[in-house]
């Protein structure tokens, strides 16, 4: 899904690229025992803040999404990430996915990249959880998200990227391997495959990754 025209950037330069994966709208309540607790964050701040870059992804959850939306500049996208239905009984539809909001980056050029693979809006990748993952926390973004999120942007070697919520660094890890083949993401154990979630994610939309210093506010 698109909204409004898209702003193209020069495919040539290196781009600014930034990803945030805040605490759902009207969840931050479940932060309240977490060293890093500052309230909700202010997505309207947040979105202006990553609209400084010239390419940014915003995860939120479903059922937050159309009030980000409203939030959001014209040119946005919106790409969707099929996790997998949670393990639990429910009166409604199960949510199986999280949507992804994104804006700007880099276009591809199909006359000139016949031969690079094509991008697409929609990941279908289940997740476990990451047990071994150092320093984990619960939502913590597996690999293939991680890249097809950069897919998502044209991210390529020479960009900088912030992870302005970065938990336990997955994200940042998985972008050095990205930019640099040698290095490796090291105790990501999810599956590409629809299996077992992690229930308390899922079921709350919860995310306890520690809220960046630049975004803490009273609660």
């Amino acid at each position: 899904m698109q909204r409004g025209p898209a702003q193209a950037v020069d495919p040539g330069r290196p781009l600014r690229l930034a990803y945030a994966d805040p605490p759902y709208p009207g969840k931050a309540h479940l932060y309240r025992g977490h060293p890093d607790y500052a309230g909700e964050v202010d997505h309207a701040d947040l979105i202006r803040r990553l609209s400084t870059y010239d390419g940014w992804a915003l995860s939120t959850s479903a059922a937050a999404l159309p009030a980000v939306l409203a939030l959001c500049p014209p040119g946005i996208r919106v790409a969707a990430w099929h996790r997998g239905e949670r393990p639990a009984a429910s009166r409604w539809p199960l949510n199986a996915w999280e949507p992804v909001i994104y804006h700007g980056g880099r276009p591809g050029d199909p006359s000139r990249d016949a031969g690079a693979t094509r991008r697409v809006d929609s990941l279908v990748h289940g997740v476990s959880p990451m047990t071994t993952l150092p320093g984990r926390v619960i939502g913590a973004k597996p690999a293939a998200f991680c890249r097809w999120l950069f897919d998502l942007l044209g991210a390529a070697a020479g960009d900088s990227f912030d992870d302005l919520f970065p938990g336990s660094g997955a994200v940042t890890r998985a972008w050095h391997a990205f930019t640099d083949p040698s290095r490796q993401v090291l105790h990501d154990t999810s599956r590409p495959a629809v299996v077992a979630h992690d229930a308390s994610r899922v079921d709350r939309g919860v995310d306890t990754r520690r809220l960046p210093d630049t975004e803490r506010r009273t609660a």
